[in-house]
């Protein structure tokens, strides 16, 4: 008899302790993502590349990175997050318990823009594509970043394994809802209209502006300048 309740109790027990795991569970994610369950379907995280690669497919490294993301026009602050640049996911670590934690795919399907510490992104459509931008600039102009990454095999003689390149970037100029391509001077110098262009060359001699080694401070301060001419 004591043998039978105490079975009971173990079973009582264990069904509660999965309730209570479930509902903890839930609560942490219903902290990030709210209420509704179309704003935490995203997947688990589960790209692994093969052993021996070198290099990640993250942006900056595979440590996640302070940020905040706006969902359905609703912010969410101080989470934990990681931009995969290979396969183009927003990732979410969300911590389990003290020892663990997991990556969440952000849906796409609701996501408007996230920033990665002081990097701003945002989902754009162009000729019917959809993709997440870096955007600089905060006037008419913009200048819009679309980061990627490739994978490869190694290029060492003989070598079986894989690597991933460095992170590498479209350049544009948004105008007038209008995306171009530049890739240097030349051709951004280009995008403007001929009565802008003597104030832009000299802007760029003056402050001895270098496009491939431009921060985004800088290109920012660019692209406001012409902004406001």
């Amino acid at each position: 008899m004591k043998s039978f309740a105490c079975s009971i109790f173990l079973f009582i027990f264990f069904c509660l302790s999965g309730n209570l795991f479930s509902q903890h569970t839930y609560s942490g994610l219903e902290k990030v993502y709210g209420s509704d369950p179309l704003l935490f379907n995203g997947k688990k995280y589960d790209f692994f590349p093969p052993l021996g690669t070198s290099g990640h497919q993250y942006l900056v490294s595979t440590e996640e990175i302070s940020g905040r993301v706006t969902i359905k026009g609703i912010t969410f602050e101080n989470i934990m997050l990681n931009y995969d640049i290979y396969n183009q996911e927003l990732l979410l670590s969300y911590t389990e318990s003290a020892e663990s934690s997991t990556l969440i795919q952000v849906s796409k399907a609701w996501l408007e823009s996230f920033y990665l510490e002081d990097r701003y992104f945002e989902k754009c459509s162009f000729e019917e594509e959809t993709r997440f931008y870096q955007v600089l600039g905060s006037d008419t102009l913009k200048v819009l970043y679309f980061w990627k990454k490739y994978f490869e095999l190694d290029k060492s003689f003989g070598s079986k394994n894989f690597s991933f390149s460095a992170a590498n970037k479209n350049m544009f100029v948004l105008k007038n809802e209008v995306l171009l391509s530049f890739k240097n001077k030349r051709s951004f110098i280009a995008i403007f209209e001929p009565e802008k262009k003597s104030a832009i060359k000299a802007y760029l001699h003056n402050s001895r502006f270098k496009f491939k080694r431009a921060d985004d401070v800088s290109m920012a301060g660019l692209i406001d300048y012409i902004s406001n001419l």
